[in-house]
This record gives C-alpha cells, structure tokens and sequence, in this order.
C-alpha cells in the first residue's frame, strides 16, 4: 500500500527546513545501528518533524532485503508516515533506553499513517538496552543452566513473600493460587468495569485516539471476530497492549504481596483476542514478573533463557526484547535453529499468578474472550550478579 504524501496536501502554514535539528542525525544514526531484517520485508516511511512555528523536517526511509537508505528528501509515494515534535524526538532519544513507544506523553503527540507494519519495524530499531538489562540477560542465559531442566510450571497456594523470593531466585517460573487480593477476581465483569471505573482514562493511541475504560469496553462488547491477517501488533486488536493500569485502578488490582512501591508501573491487558493470534508475541523481560489473570484463561508458552540462539532475539531493545520467530507460525526457512526449541506451556486461570524469572521467554495467547489480565515486576530482578555493570 502507498500513500501520497504531495506537500500541498500538508497544512497551508507549514514550511520546510534543510537546516536539520541535531536530534535528526540521531534519529537516523538509531535507524542504521538497530535496524534488522531476517524476514526480507520491503517498505518506506517519512518521518516529518516540526516544531512550534510548524517548520517541519523530513527523514526519508527505504528499506528491501538488501539495503536500508535514509535522505533529507521528500518522497511522493510511501507506505506511510511518522509526524512527531522536535521536542518529542528529543525525548525519545535522550532516553531511548527505557523509553515506551506506549507512554501517552508520547504516543499521545505522534501521528501514524499508512502501513502500521512498517511503523512498528522501524520502531523496533529506535531502542537500546541499557548495560544492566544486557547483564540480566546474559546472567540468565549462561549461569543458572541447572534451573532450566524443568518441564512443567509447579503450583504454590498462597506461600508467602519471602517463599516468593526463595522461588524466584530459583530461577524457575510458578504459578501462585488463592493469592489474597483487595477485591477477589470474581468480583469483576465487563459491566462492573464500566460501572466503577467508567469515566477513567484507560489509554491513549495517537494524538486524536484516547479511550476512557467505559469507551474502551463499549468496543469489546461491538467487536466482531476480527479477520486475524488483518491484525497488526500494537495497532489494531481490540486490546490494551500493556498500556500503564490508571491509577485509580491500582489498589484493586494489586496483591497483598510486598508493597506498590516495590513494583513497577502495573500494565493492563483487556480485550478481545482471537485465540490463534498472540496477544503478546514472543519476548523477553530483565525483570522478575507477576502476570494476574482476572477474566478469561490465556495460554503462555515459555522457553529457558538458555535456549536464545534457537529464537532469534531481536539486536535493538530495552525494556524487554522481541524474537524475530514467531511460535504460532514460525518460518524455519528464516529462522532453522528454532526446531530445537523446546517449550513449556501452561494455561493460567482466573485468579492465578505466573511469576516468572528475569531473561525467560514467553509468548501468551488469550483462550477466551474477553480477557483481562495485569502485569507487573519487581523494580530489580533478583539474584542477578551486577557488580561489573558501570552505571
């Protein structure tokens, strides 16, 4: 799909600069540095920068199986378009190890047109991992080798913090039952979510989509099945994509295990997802998780970190790191060593907790619908050796 992008088109009051921000030569310096393409994918995207008396720049880009070209140029035809404020751009890159393309402070003043596939493969070169998730990382995947022979996840009822601990250091994912909560998960629905949190701010998708719990569930209870090649990641599934929980929300959601401030930020998973694709594709986290199911059951499947080179971990990342395979429909011509893979899967209930170890990798599949699940981690992922790490 093209779309036309003629200056004419854009708002009579716009100029355009060859003057460049330095911020733009960063942007482009990210691009090349990160930038990956196992599975021979072709495109173009126009990023156009602007800043407050809408001077706009342009950054060009074009991509195939065997090349990756940036210019200053304007391209007539393109498959789509990322516009942003310099002052955004800034953000991004002053903090490009832990920034989240979900945060409504910057989602919330993008604009993205066009083929969504090719804004979230450029996106995934905009990121870089800070040394201590890279030592997280690496400290899973070579060190605890004698942890990763399990092969099915154990159950623990209701143990208490420090058994939680004790587990975790383990290295071995669990699944946590009876865990005492504020307000029991069969409390919930669809409708007593609407009633008790209606008018909240749930997410915020671009400059003009945002979403208040009760706008957010109206769309689930109109949605249709959808057509699943139709589905792109992080774009168009009825369905949260770990944006943050609001926080009039936290102290229901959250278990009676630690306190608030020993997690990060809690993300909430809520929607319609057909069941054969993922709701959230195969990754990796550099901190100990606790994922809490409320409505529904979701199937994840997890592999040992020491089985990375099998599932093609992707080179840009920071908050967590995306594989190139895809479990559900992998293509071994593309990615052969994945045949060696070996899985654990395990279906999570409502009312169950999967804690899972830093650096394990996992893919998770909604079985149900609708389906509505929250995440958090603890702020360091424990046991992990980072005394060589410098800052």
């Amino acid at each position: 799909m093209n779309i036309s992008l003629p200056k004419e088109n854009l708002a009579s009051c716009e100029h355009y600069s060859d003057a460049q921000p330095t911020v733009i030569a960063s942007i482009a310096k990210l691009l090349k540095d990160g930038f990956e393409n196992p599975e021979k994918v072709s495109g173009s995207c126009q990023f156009e920068f602007f800043d407050h008396q809408n001077t706009v720049w342009l950054l060009s880009v074009c991509f195939d199986k065997n090349r990756l070209e940036l210019s200053t140029e304007k391209l007539e035809n393109i498959d789509s378009k990322i516009r942003m404020p310099i002052p955004i751009a800034e953000k991004i890159v002053s903090n490009i190890e832990c920034v989240d393309y979900r945060d409504p402070e910057i989602i919330g003043q993008m604009e993205m047109l066009g083929n969504l596939n090719i804004v979230n493969h450029l996106a995934k070169s905009l990121v870089k991992p800070l040394k201590t998730t890279q030592a997280t990382f690496l400290d899973a995947t070579t060190i605890y080798w004698d942890a990763y022979a399990m092969t099915s996840i154990p159950y623990f009822d209701s143990p208490t913090e420090m058994e939680i601990l004790e587990k975790i250091e383990k290295k071995q994912p669990f699944i946590i039952k009876n865990a005492s909560m504020n307000i029991p998960f069969k409390k919930y629905s669809l409708e007593k979510l609407k009633n008790a949190y209606g008018n909240v701010l749930l997410r915020v998708r671009s400059v003009k989509e945002k979403e208040t719990v009760a706008e957010f569930v109206e769309k689930m209870t109109r949605s249709k099945s959808q057509n699943v090649s139709k589905i792109i990641e992080g774009h168009t599934k009825v369905y949260t994509e770990g944006c943050l929980l609001p926080p009039q929300m936290i102290d229901d959601f959250l278990p009676h295990y630690f306190s608030k401030h020993d997690f990060s930020a809690p993300q909430i998973w809520l929607g319609s997802v057909p069941t054969d694709v993922p709701a959230s594709s195969l990754h990796r986290d550099p901190l100990d998780g606790f994922l809490y199911q409320i409505m529904g059951r979701k199937k994840v499947v997890l592999f040992s970190p020491d089985q990375a080179q099998y599932l093609y971990p992707m080179k840009s990342y920071n908050n967590y790191q995306p594989c190139w395979v895809k479990y559900e429909s992998p293509n071994l011509n593309d990615f052969p060593l994945f045949k060696n893979a070996k899985p654990i899967e395990v279906v999570l209930h409502p009312g169950e907790i999967l804690v899972q170890p830093a650096g394990w990798f996992h893919s998770v599949y909604c079985l149900d619908s609708p389906t509505f699940s929250i995440s958090y981690f603890l702020n360091s992922a424990t046991g992990v050796h980072l005394e060589d790490v410098e800052g």
